[in-house]
């Protein structure tokens, strides 16, 4: 139990290190006052190093502080306590060689991600979040299937470590 527990520790520092950025598009936006709130709100999260505004498509482009764990609910929750709402949440993840459980789970410190479809790529490698609060209602529906046919591997010793983990899913682009 302990190696598993120190490997977690170790693949998590590892993992939430190397995402370099974020792009976001939020909804609801409406002017660049609406712009200027989302994006202070978001400056307020200290694994966050700078963002670029994209008035015109009303998204922001992320860019993280390699220090710190990045925590994408509360990405999702500073864009909602502006008073809008997340259409679309992709993160870009630079690593030769993430650590993983299996071929579909990327631990990080309090959260995993659950790869579809997970295939080494060059780098860098985009995750979509395909979960409710992270796309549009109307995607959310379609995306649902997707979701429900992502199951956890029953077999999987480490299946225990997860049950406390923010269990994000998301698609390899």
């Amino acid at each position: 139990m302990k190696k598993i527990f120190f490997l977690l520790l170790l693949g998590s520092k590892l993992s939430y290190a190397q995402f370099i950025m974020a792009d976001l598009q939020a909804s609801g936006l409406t002017c660049s006052m609406c712009n200027l709130a989302t994006q202070k709100q978001l400056q307020t999260l200290n694994f966050v190093d700078s963002i670029v505004p994209d008035l015109e498509l009303n998204a922001f482009h992320i860019y993280f502080n390699q220090q710190h764990e990045i925590d994408f609910g509360l990405i999702k929750k500073k864009v909602e306590d502006a008073g809008f709402f997340v259409a679309e949440l992709k993160v870009t993840y630079s690593n030769k060689k993430p650590y993983k459980m299996s071929n579909s789970l990327m631990l990080l410190e309090h959260s995993v991600l659950f790869i579809k479809d997970f295939k080494e790529q060059k780098e860098p490698q985009v995750f979509k979040f395909i979960d409710e609060g992270f796309v549009t209602t109307k995607q959310y529906k379609k995306n649902r299937k997707i979701i429900s046919e992502m199951v956890l591997p029953s077999a999987s010793k480490d299946i225990q470590l997860l049950i406390n983990l923010k269990m994000y899913h998301v698609i390899a682009e």
